[in-house]
């Protein structure tokens, strides 16, 4: 059978058949091919929390630059101020045995567990000099700032970055812990250190970024239990870079290292529920409040500056579509001292040292708030820098009165056992007795520092050590004459806010001591009194 060659072949009954156009000419338009769209990379980033990558060399030098600045900072005069009564107790945890140790933890301070036992580790390696002994927190707090500057780099840029951490380096308050032998500074470094986690494991979702969080904010709770509620800005900023979808899991990697900080913060809370007695001297009134800011950053006038830059932010970032950065950094600054007042009659924790892992938070909305204002102005990013560097210096002299402060020989209303340390150490004979009167800060820890090297008398009163009964202070004998034995010179050092000397006493230990001594010699420091007793001679 012939078949016409111009036929159009008869399509097969199972053939889809479609009638393409043809233009006047015959020809047929094929119809526009469209690419299948390739589904969205598994815990890819929204545009909105993609932030630049830097190069590695880059982001060291965001981290260096506040470093240095606070290490310089804060290592001037580190060994010029005297301890005080934590930072002596700091060195007796320290200097104790393991045993002791571990009995001293039974009976207070178990939730400063960690640190003891880093600082025992450390002051038998390197010694308790005051340097020593407040070289951990110097480093931890520099750490802190160069944190600062990485958090800042992920929220907004890393001119904001540095200008936060120089920020945070000049605040008063921050030199004024980094040169302290207590934990605030290294819960500090592990605050900011975790939120620079959290942001690269939400920018990078793998495991070991989310075991890393989970360890630095772990640390933070160890080193302080009011540093973990910071978690409560740590979940806003999760919520606004989740992407609520089937294929994002960074849902369960995220409750999963809550579950994991949960596992070792809950046992320690509740461990430590039951010494809660060595806190009920806080204070949450009126005067407490007024206080807050100027004990936070270390002077009124630094908070004045710090909160000018930081209300600029809360104006200005809304603007440039940073309203889920600003509130997040807000619960950061502000939900700890909130929520510890308003729980106050049942925790007792309401307290400015306990705080101080907010001013990274205080020191971001000041660099967002430069950022904010110079986005807006100019319309970009790098103005910013020059509008930091003209700010900079006038807030160097807002906090320098802060910055000499920080440097005074005595904190403010603690005694000078130093001086009076010094007094008696050339004076001290061999066969002097040492006795110490005085409740609101005794002074045997004090002196026991102080003349560690040599010349500290024998401390006739004493029966059972600190170390023996797991405390910080010790156990006196209840019968004064049987102790004095026939000791001819008695060293008195007092700690007593009437500056009398026989003050703070008990009844019995008073009057023996002023029936068969005489006063020949008195010296007055601030909040402590030293006086030597001369046995009266016989009749």
């Amino acid at each position: 059978m012939l078949t016409n060659e111009n036929a159009s072949p008869r399509p097969r009954s199972d053939a889809v058949t479609e009638v393409l156009p043809r233009t006047t000419a015959g020809t047929v338009i094929m119809p526009r091919v469209r690419r299948p769209v390739p589904p969205a990379r598994e815990n890819a980033p929204t545009v909105a929390e993609r932030s630049v990558r830097y190069p590695s060399w880059q982001q060291a030098l965001i981290f260096l630059l506040p470093a240095s600045l606070t290490l310089a900072i804060g290592a001037r005069g580190i060994a010029d101020r005297q301890l005080w009564n934590d930072e002596y107790a700091t060195w007796h945890a320290a200097t104790l045995g393991w045993t002791e140790l571990s009995r001293l933890l039974d009976h207070v301070d178990r939730v400063l567990g960690l640190y003891y036992v880093l600082m025992h580790g450390w002051v038998s390696l390197v010694g308790d000099d005051p340097s020593m002994l407040r070289l951990p927190s110097l480093v931890a707090m520099s750490c802190a700032a160069g944190c600062t500057a990485l958090v800042g780099q992920r929220l907004f840029d890393w001119y904001a970055g540095l200008t936060a951490g120089v920020i945070f380096g000049l605040v008063p308050s921050v030199s004024r812990y980094a040169q302290e032998a207590r934990p605030y500074a290294l819960a500090v470094a592990a605050v900011t250190l975790g939120t620079a986690l959290l942001l690269v494991s939400l920018e990078r979702p793998r495991w070991p970024w989310w075991f890393a969080y989970s360890f630095s904010m772990v640390l933070a709770c160890a080193f302080h239990l009011v540093a973990g509620l910071v978690l409560a800005a740590h979940a806003i900023i999760f919520w606004l870079r989740y992407q609520r979808s089937e294929r994002d899991v960074r849902l369960w990697k995220y409750l999963g290292a809550l579950a994991l900080i949960a596992a070792v913060a809950l046992p320690l809370i509740h461990s430590g529920s039951d010494q809660s007695g060595s806190i009920d001297w806080i204070k949450a009134d009126g005067a407490t409040v007024v206080e807050l800011p100027r004990r936070l950053f270390g002077s009124y006038r630094s908070a004045a500056a710090v909160c000018a830059l930081g209300l600029l932010g809360l104006l200005g970032l809304p603007f440039v579509r940073r309203r889920g950065t600003m509130v997040a950094l807000l619960v950061w600054a502000l939900f700890p001292p909130l929520f510890t007042f308003v729980t106050f009659p049942l925790l007792h924790l309401f307290l400015y040292r306990y705080f101080l892992f907010t001013l990274p938070a205080w020191a971001l909305l000041a660099a967002g708030g430069l950022h904010a204002m110079t986005r807006l102005i100019f319309r970009r990013s790098w103005p910013q820098l020059l509008v930091a560097v003209a700010a900079l210096p006038g807030l160097t002299l807002l906090t320098l009165p802060g910055q000499r402060e920080a440097r005074e020989p005595v904190v403010e209303w603690e005694p000078d056992f130093r001086s009076a340390a010094r007094m008696m150490a050339p004076k001290v004979r061999p066969g002097d007795a040492i006795v110490y009167a005085g409740r609101a800060r005794p002074p045997r820890l004090a002196m026991s520092y102080e003349l560690r090297d040599g010349g500290l008398p024998a401390d006739i009163f004493l029966t059972r050590s600190p170390a023996e009964r797991g405390s910080f202070a010790g156990q006196e004998c209840d019968v004064t004459l049987s102790c004095l034995g026939d000791h001819q010179r008695i060293w008195l050092v007092s700690s007593s806010a009437s500056q009398q000397p026989w003050s703070e006493m008990s009844r019995d230990r008073a009057a023996t001591l002023s029936k068969l001594f005489q006063i020949v010699q008195e010296e007055r420091f601030p909040r402590v009194q030293v006086y030597l007793l001369v046995r009266k001679p016989k009749r």
